[in-house]
């Protein structure tokens, strides 16, 4: 990842905030008056650059290459400074930030366990195969699992009646697409089957059931 912009204008402004937060207290970044001094010279040397390589009056081929190669040593000497202050422990994440460095997130944000249920359709029914596909219930018109889910957990149950709630389903698939296809057994004919699904996370927490959806088997 390149946190330094690379616009010539956004580095200019991020340099001057980085230059003189050092220059005013070093010590608060570990530094010393010295480091200072070099920072607010190098940023005065890239500034005159950046201005004479703007202004349509003194913009030319040497300016614009006066500049660029300005530019090469000004990032190189801001990464350098930077890396030393981020190792740092003794200044505040705060400071850091402040600076305009990048703070890598060391604590994972958890995944909650899903909030929401799937809508389960059955495409087809063709030469005794069930096909069926899924969408989350707050984006009906996407198939697409909810961020932060890993898949779907398929069930089903056949009986004489369609089932209305998922007691003694038996487990079918672990989705990680939202289309599932499955034969259906010829002994089952005029049957119905129902299927229910649960969204499920990394850690295997559970969301909420769906709504059942039934058809009478044609195997």
């Amino acid at each position: 990842m390149n946190w330094l912009p690379q616009n010539d204008s956004g580095f200019d402004g991020f340099y001057f905030n980085f230059k003189t937060l050092i220059v005013t207290t070093p010590a608060n970044y570990g530094l010393v008056a010295a480091d200072g001094t070099a920072l607010n010279a190098d940023f005065t040397a890239w500034h005159a650059a950046y201005l004479a390589a703007s202004n349509p009056s003194t913009r030319n081929t040497t300016t614009v290459a006066t500049k660029n190669t300005q530019k090469g040593v000004s990032m190189s000497l801001v990464r350098g400074y930077a890396a030393q202050i981020r190792a740092n422990r003794a200044v505040s994440e705060a400071l850091k930030m402040g600076l305009g460095l990048h703070i890598p997130d060391t604590t994972p944000t958890p995944v909650p366990a899903p909030s929401t249920y799937p809508l389960l359709t059955i495409g087809s029914f063709n030469l005794g195969t069930l096909r069926l596909t899924a969408a989350d219930q707050l984006t009906p018109d996407k198939k697409a699992r909810p961020t932060g889910t890993a898949g779907m957990l398929l069930f089903s149950t056949i009986g004489e009646t369609p089932a209305t709630e998922p007691t003694d389903v038996d487990f079918n698939a672990f989705l990680t697409r939202p289309k599932f296809a499955t034969p259906m057994d010829p002994a089952d004919n005029n049957k119905f089957v129902t299927f229910f699904g649960r969204w499920t996370n990394g850690k295997g927490e559970l969301g909420p059931w769906s709504p059942p959806v039934s058809i009478r088997i044609a195997a």
